[in-house]
């Protein structure tokens, strides 16, 4: 809250210097405006004793769990930076379980969503951290990759075929 006894000392000590009248009449008209603004001003930023953070209306939000900054109505950055503890936080073994073409229609069919992701219902009640998202979405794109290279490998395959039946029958004119 607004410290009042430090606004009355200043006015009081500038009302005993030898500061112009016009001078006087600026800084006080300064003071003014700044006491009304601290008296009718809204918290809109909290540090707690806690070491939390609140940003928005302080009166209406906590920091929820153990996180640390709560900002009510979002963050916009240019950039935004992800650390890992170990190399464990990290989806490096999706190439080991990649589902199937029938596992991954299922999936959709039965969920309405891909295998190993969150369904809307759950990030609307849970949410969602950055780093394992990244990470799930990531190894949705690692076996994306490996369908591909499966699919252009059959290309391949059927192509050398179909250039070997055309050239058979070629020969049998």
């Amino acid at each position: 809250m607004v410290n009042t006894y430090l606004y009355i000392k200043i006015l009081s000590y500038i009302c005993e210097s030898k500061i112009s009248k016009n001078m006087k009449a600026r800084i006080f008209t300064i003071l003014f405006v700044s006491f009304t603004f601290f008296l009718n001003a809204q918290e809109i930023m909290m540090l707690k004793t806690s070491g939390k953070v609140v940003i928005g209306d302080t009166a209406q939000i906590t920091t929820p769990g153990n996180y640390n900054l709560y900002v009510q109505n979002g963050i916009l950055t240019e950039r935004v930076k992800v650390s890992l503890r170990s190399t464990a936080d990290w989806a490096d073994d999706a190439f080991e379980k990649t589902p199937s073409i029938v596992a991954v229609s299922e999936s959709i069919k039965n969920n309405q969503h891909l295998v190993d992701m969150p369904s809307a219902a759950d990030l609307v009640k849970e949410g969602y951290e950055l780093k394992s998202m990244d990470a799930k979405l990531l190894t949705q794109i690692e076996w994306l990759w490996q369908h591909m290279i499966r699919l252009e490998e059959e290309n391949k395959a059927l192509k050398e075929k179909l250039a070997s039946y055309m050239g058979q029958s070629s020969t049998q004119k």
